[in-house]
């Protein structure tokens, strides 16, 4: 995977050297999970922090008429945890996406389709494998400064050990309003259905009768037994974003989930801070 890693990047980086559309876009992510396990009992809570890197490495457009576009891109995305390196990884793939403008203007609705494909290279080599998503985002903005998001996304990942395999769906709905030129806040709610990976020191019978596989692994530091299971989850999240230039801009999050199959429920509290830059 670490070879089809590289030659994705390779070639993308090639390809952005020949075109005059290159716009890279780079983003870092510093965020602080409660409750990395996914657990429900006290005991078996960990709180970790996750560092991710992401950068858009080649992008070009291609127009299909007034009011729709295609856009091809291959992006590369680094995860990290600092206390543990298990759960790290790195994925590069292409990206495709089709746009349909309603009408002209800024205030004009846009629909937006997107699709991902990722080769991914994990720490743990059972967590290797293949990634990708489907996804139709609607989005409106109002003379008033406020943007609502639609979105709907399909998600797959296929690992060498079916343990870490997820299929999953989300939908979500958002509201983003300019507080000014240099400030923006943000709100959003979203509903999930899919795969869910919880850990927990054994025995835990109600967990084993839930469970699609399960394995005894180290991921943490001492024995645990990661069950695979279709849960589902509950979001709401609040972002803050300050422009420093028109191409950089820092923003500041929390977000809370809830995800349940009875008897299991978990909470997630996760607080980040990031930085973006278009170059």
């Amino acid at each position: 995977m670490k070879r089809v890693a590289a030659v994705l990047l390779a070639a993308a980086v090639a390809a952005a050297a020949r075109s005059a559309d290159w716009r890279p876009d780079i983003s870092l992510v510093a965020r602080w999970n409660s409750n990395a396990a996914n657990a429900d009992r006290a005991a078996d809570e960990i709180g970790a922090l996750e560092l991710q890197a992401s950068a858009e490495v080649f992008a070009t457009r291609i127009a299909l008429g007034r009011d729709d576009a295609l856009f091809l891109s291959a992006g590369v995305a680094l995860d990290a945890w600092p206390r543990f390196d298990q759960l790290g990884s790195i994925g590069a793939g292409p990206r495709l996406s089709w746009q349909h403008k309603f009408g002209l203007g800024a205030l004009a609705p846009v629909l937006r389709v997107e699709f991902t494909a990722d080769a991914v290279d994990a720490r743990n080599e059972e967590r290797s494998g293949l990634a990708g998503s489907g996804r139709a985002l609607w989005q409106r903005r109002f003379e008033s400064g406020l943007q609502l998001t639609l979105s709907y996304e399909r998600t797959r990942r296929h690992a060498r050990d079916a343990l870490y395999n997820q299929t999953a769906g989300e939908a979500a709905a958002g509201i983003s309003y300019d507080l000014g030129e240099l400030w923006t806040l943000a709100v959003k709610t979203s509903w999930r259905r899919g795969d869910v990976l919880s850990y927990a020191i054994p025995p835990r019978p109600d967990l084993v009768a839930l469970a699609r596989d399960r394995d005894t692994v180290d991921t943490f530091g001492q024995p645990r037994v990661a069950y695979s299971l279709e849960a589902r989850s509950l979001g709401g999240a609040v972002a803050v974003t300050r422009s420093i230039d028109d191409r950089t801009a820092l923003t500041w999050g929390y977000e809370y989930r809830v995800t349940e199959r009875s008897p299991l429920r978990y909470r997630n509290h996760l607080v980040s801070a990031g930085v973006s830059r278009q170059f």
